[in-house]
Order: structure tokens, then sequence, then C-alpha cells
């Protein structure tokens, strides 16, 4: 994955940058985001299928080929790019094919390739987080000798592992590899408004927990006012709330708290201090949801 421009500011005009934001700009809480109603609801036994797979893909890879079962076959990437690994099942009876992306526990991945850069990619020429594309890259390399064509090709991940494969399909789309339904959880973002116009109609729908902070990252207010704009998602989100219920948008809407604070403190954190971020309550919740 070769860049072609970087852009990088200085970690104090950053600040700065940040102050004006967030003096010039109204407070991102009143206005209150609007519920979409889809053409049909989630089918969540499908989205299920997707949660487990992510969920498995941080299991060891004997338990992973165990669990996957005996009808398909499964490749397990050795571990690639600030921890994350991935693993592909190929379905032949189905002619379904699966690239799954584990996340990483060190939350600090998500900021440590992005320090106020954005990296245009020679072939898909859009901007995007620099660690996410370098993992994705390293990712398809593992996945696209042990694929067929014409096979339907499902992707999904969690966390870093999601934001992966958001970059992994834009590269399946343009190799014209047959695109099934592609689904994260708690995926960050990925690219701004210009790989969201190239990129907006990828079979992708984001899964997001309710309290969950990831998902707004890298923060509205650190990019809001450079050349490049502000970091954006692109695809519909599912917001999973507490017990059987959720909200549908049809794209991301404004943030609706800052999380410049928790940014800022990625570093001290883990996966395991933000529960709502969780792979396993992603789960649940999903499971809930099912029929």
């Amino acid at each position: 994955m070769k860049s072609t421009r970087v852009f990088t500011v200085p970690s104090g005009l950053a600040l700065a940058v940040v102050g004006l934001v967030l003096a010039g700009l109204p407070s991102c809480g009143s206005h209150k985001p609007i519920e979409s109603v889809p053409s049909a609801p989630p089918d969540f036994s499908r989205v299920l299928q997707y949660a487990q797979r992510a969920d498995l893909a941080y299991q060891q890879d004997e338990v992973i080929r165990q669990q996957s079962g005996t009808s398909v076959r499964v490749s397990v990437s050795p571990p690639l790019a600030s921890g994350v690994k991935a693993y592909v099942e190929v379905d032949d009876a189905a002619r379904v094919q699966w690239i799954v992306i584990r996340g990483t526990s060190n939350l600090v991945n998500i900021r440590a390739d992005v320090d106020y850069n954005k990296v245009v990619e020679s072939r898909l020429q859009i901007p995007l987080h620099k660690g996410f594309g370098d993992a994705a890259l390293q990712v398809y390399q593992f996945a696209k000798p042990l694929l067929k064509t014409d096979y339907e090709t499902r992707v999904t991940g969690h966390s870093y592992g999601g934001a992966a494969a958001v970059v992994v399909l834009m590269l399946l789309k343009e190799d014209g590899i047959r695109l099934g339904q592609a689904v994260t959880f708690g995926q960050p973002k990925v690219t701004n408004r210009a790989g969201v116009r190239k990129y907006g109609s990828l079979p992708l729908i984001r899964y997001v927990n309710d309290k969950d902070p990831v998902p707004l990252l890298p923060p509205f207010e650190v990019f809001a006012v450079l050349d490049e704009g502000p970091f954006q998602h692109l695809g519909p989100e599912v917001v999973l709330e507490d017990g059987k219920r959720y909200r549908y948008y049809a794209e991301h809407q404004a943030e609706h708290s800052s999380v410049l604070s928790f940014w800022n403190n990625l570093k001290n954190l883990s996966i395991q201090d933000v529960p709502e971020h969780f792979m396993a309550t992603y789960l649940a919740r999903i499971k809930q949801l099912v029929p």
C-alpha cells in the first residue's frame, strides 16, 4: 500500500486547532440525531453469524479451526500489524467466503499511526488513517490468494479489525471481487469526506454500542478545520441499546459528545477499561435481538 502524500500537523498546532474548533463550533449535543427507517429491519440472525466470527477471531488458532467446523476450509494468519490477526473461511458448498479480522487489545494503536496525519493511498486515491491502511494491506495480502473470485465474499471485524475490514472491502471492490454484506462492530473511522463520497455505496453496515466511545475516534475536534477535513464514517449505523432495543441511522450522526479527553488518554487505557467496547458485549446484545 504505497502512499503518495502525507499531511502532517505538529502536535502543538493541532492543540491550537482544537481550541479554535471548540470555540467556533456549536455544541454537538444541541443536535438530536434523526433516526431513519430501514427498507427492511436488520436480520439479527444473520448479524449474529458475523458477530460470532468476529468474536471467534480472538481465540487461539486451533479453537478457530475447531469451532468453524469440518465443512469449511479455514486459514489463519500469523499476527499482523499492531497485533491484528485475520482468518479466511471458505465454504465451497455454499460458495461463500469470509474474511474475519481481529482487533487489538491496545487502544493506543488507534492513535499511534494517525497523529495528525492523512495518507493518500496510491491505489484507492483517498485519505486514510495510516495505521488502519497498513494493517488492511497485510490482511489483504494474506487473504487475496485464498479467495475465489466468483464466491460471495463477506468481511467482518471488531474495533481496529473493523477499521481494517473497511479498507480491505475497498481493495476487494477495486479487484472486482463479488462482495456480500460487510459488518463491523465498534469500528473507528478510517477516511474523510472524499473517501465517503467514493466508497459510500459499499455493502457495509456498522454496529455500535450506545455508550462505546471508540466509534467516535479519531475525534471530530482534532481534524475539523484541517485541509482534508475530519474523519468520517461511511455506511448505515445500527446503535445497540440495553435490552432488546436499537436505533437505525442511514448515515453516521454528528458526535453527540466530545471524546477528546478519551482520545488524549488512550495511552493509559486497554480494551478492558471500556466494557461497552468488548466484542462480548456486542455479541450479547445481538443475541438478545435474535427472534
